[in-house]
């Protein structure tokens, strides 16, 4: 069976749909931390390195 003929788990509670949904929220906000970390660093070592 291929990865793509496997289905998501689905949420049989409100509960359980709660976690799932909070689970996904933190994972896309730890990327958007990652992101602007990367570009508020980025920025310093170009304007730093104008000088």
């Amino acid at each position: 069976m291929s990865k793509l003929d496997q289905q998501a788990p689905t949420p049989k509670t409100a509960e359980e749909m709660q976690r799932m949904r909070k689970g996904r929220n933190l994972a896309v906000l730890g990327i958007i931390v990652g992101l602007v970390v990367l570009f508020y660093v980025l920025t310093l070592v170009k304007v730093g390195g104008a000088s």
